[in-house]
């Protein structure tokens, strides 16, 4: 795990020093470089895999071919083997030459179809004066880059590309509209007008000058017909393969334990696998706020498995945070669980350097209470149409609360969407600040900077790609391609690198992903239960109260704090004269905003949190 940067041509050797040294969080372990004329590269390395030997930036025995590397390659001893039966000899016991090797042997594209693992890299090809690089199946590693001057610049973070002096810091306002949408800024657009993020499963070529970017992978739903008890042996060990992988390691490493189906299943495989006591940390809240807490269904799982377990008690005063959260994400991310991850991966640091999560389970095999809703639409389309419009704006009339039971903002959100589209209703559960309330909200000055730009565009793009299949398939589809990789997987990276610790995700396997999409819908949602199969697939190996309680995730009890520890930061942040002088939003607009949240007449806890991150961020950076 690493931080990665550089640029072709080549730029001074100042400028890269200093754009590698603002990744030195991601890679305290050692640095590196490699420049000439075509190319400059810089590394920093969290040393994990051959801790003596995996040096970078690493160039073949030929001189051709130059890697940086950011991430694992989980397969590499299998493809280590593979190569040198083609009579490949190798100087290190690391991953990065295993890749590199494979990248000359085969070239970029088809070398990507072999790798089983995260990664970001970037490749220089000597002789082509070729510039490759790509990212990941699923997005779990960063790669971000723009181009000035003739001169394409990438690295892992965006606050590399800023400290490169030709960078400009121009806000996109397409970009914000996005964030107050989904309360995070999805590839390829970033916050920054000039610089992109390249998706998930994508590579670039840089050549003579100009960019050619192609993806790589997909993963498409194609249910199969195969008997259940079939698919329950597989995927039970396809699980135990993705955590076997993800266990090769030459330093200490670890556990979350949330006490969930999915963070318990892999604390329960690590235990069987391993010959070692498995260590594991988990988080919860203190008084006033026991619902939100899984914390003793984590213990319950450690008592089994008799792991080594740390805790770590959650306060309010974790919101003091928001300013180096925003300032290791570089953009504004309106998702308030990255507080609760940034403190439990320094706890889990201090212990271990490598630790494995559940990430990614609710999108692979439908663990979001929205599936449902998704499901029962088919019941609501039974009635007319104008009956429908009419429950929901009946609906629109529920209060809410903030005090963590959603349950009347569930049904809220399901009626006030009776007379949409499944796929327009699906966008708003999804959704924060709808169409209607951003114009509200938006400057006359604002509002024509964003222009005609809409952000449901980036839902519409996917949905587009798999309309042949059945809606439960589609939103699956969607939400592994949006909501996993622009929102959990951002905050699992960018939380767990600001104190250097590893984190690895068994359900992000490509190959269990491929799998999940051969399953029916019926298989992952079934009565009351999400993820039905995962259930019985490690029934075994679980409490029973573990697999039988209401799903309840990682969310921190934030209308609690803004109510009560944190208003006096809204009073600051968004007071009439703050808004008025930043000159984003209408005061008139956040005031209401505020009012209702406050009154109970809306949960806008997630709202007003948005726009607090959106001003710290624009403190920092704009």
């Amino acid at each position: 795990m690493c931080g990665i940067t550089g640029a072709a041509p080549g730029m001074e050797d100042g400028i890269l020093r200093r754009m590698t040294a603002r990744l030195a969080h991601r890679g305290p372990d050692g640095e590196g470089y490699f420049s000439s004329p075509e190319v400059s590269f810089g590394h920093r390395r969290l040393a994990i895999i051959d801790v003596p030997g995996g040096a970078q930036p690493m160039t073949t025995a030929d001189g051709r071919y130059t890697i940086v590397f950011n991430g694992e390659i989980y397969n590499f001893r299998a493809l280590r083997q593979e190569l040198e039966a083609e009579g490949a000899r190798f100087r290190t016991r690391s991953d990065t030459e295993a890749l590199l090797e494979m990248f000359a042997r085969r070239g970029g594209a088809a070398a990507l179809e072999k790798f089983r693992g995260m990664f970001a890299f970037a490749v220089w090809d000597a002789e082509q004066r070729a510039l490759f690089l790509a990212r990941d199946r699923l997005g779990v590693k960063p790669l971000y880059y723009c181009v000035r001057g003739g001169r394409l610049l990438f690295a892992s973070e965006i606050k590399a590309l800023l400290a490169h002096p030709d960078v400009p810091r121009r806000l996109n306002a397409a970009a914000v509209d996005d964030f107050l949408t989904y309360l995070y800024v999805p590839a390829p657009q970033t916050i920054f007008e000039g610089i992109s993020d390249l998706p998930p499963a994508h590579w670039l070529e840089w050549k003579n000058g100009s960019a050619r970017i192609e993806r790589y992978w997909d993963a498409i739903p194609e249910p199969g017909d195969a008997p259940a008890a079939q698919l329950e042996e597989e995927l039970r060990a396809q699980l135990d393969q993705a955590v076997r992988l993800r266990l090769e390691s030459d330093v200490p490493l670890g556990a979350f334990l949330s006490g969930g189906i999915d963070s318990s299943s892999i604390v329960a495989l690590m235990a069987r696998a391993s010959a070692n006591t498995v260590r594991s940390f988990s988080l919860g809240f203190g008084v006033g706020a026991e619902h939100y807490t899984e914390i003793e269904y984590a213990r319950r799982v450690s008592r089994r498995y008799n792991t080594e377990h740390k805790e770590l008690e959650i306060h309010p005063k974790c919101a003091e945070l928001m300013p180096a959260m925003v300032a290791h994400f570089d953009e504004p991310f309106g998702n308030p669980t990255a507080l609760l991850i940034y403190q439990l991966a320094e706890l889990t640091r201090r212990h271990v350097t490598v630790a494995l999560a559940g990430d990614a389970g609710d999108e692979v095999f439908l663990g979001y209470p929205r599936y449902h809703g998704v499901r029962l639409r088919r019941y609501l389309d039974l009635f007319p149409r104008a009956a429908r419009r009419a429950v929901a704006a009946l609906a629109d009339r529920i209060s809410e609360s903030s005090d963590g039971f959603h349950a009347r903002r569930r049904a809220r959100e399901f009626l006030t969407t009776a007379g949409d589209h499944w796929q327009q209703a699906y966008a708003s559960w999804v959704s924060y600040f709808s169409p209607t309330m951003r114009r509200e909200l938006y400057t006359g000055e604002f509002r024509a900077a964003v222009g005609d730009y809409d952000s449901a565009q980036v839902l519409d793009e996917h949905f587009a790609r798999v309309a042949h299949c059945a809606p439960l398939d589609q939103v699956g589809y969607v939400d592994l391609h949006t909501f996993l990789p622009y929102n959990l997987l951002e905050y699992g990276d960018r939380m767990s690198m600001a104190h250097a610790l590893e984190l690895r995700l068994p359900f992000t396997d490509h190959r269990l992903v491929e799998f999940s999409m051969r399953l029916p819908a019926e298989l992952k949602l079934r009565g009351r239960h999400t993820k039905y199969l995962l259930r019985e697939a490690v029934r075994p190996l679980l409490p029973a109260e573990i697999l039988e309680r209401p799903k309840l995730g990682l969310n921190p009890p934030l209308g609690m704090w803004l109510q009560r520890e944190l208003a006096p930061l809204m009073d600051q942040y968004l007071s009439e004269e703050t808004v008025r002088r930043r000159g984003w939003f209408r005061p008139e607009a956040v005031t209401r905003l505020r009012e209702d949240f406050r009154s109970g007449r809306r949960d806008y806890s997630l709202h007003l949190w948005g726009l607090l991150v959106l001003e710290e961020w624009a403190r920092q950076y704009a």
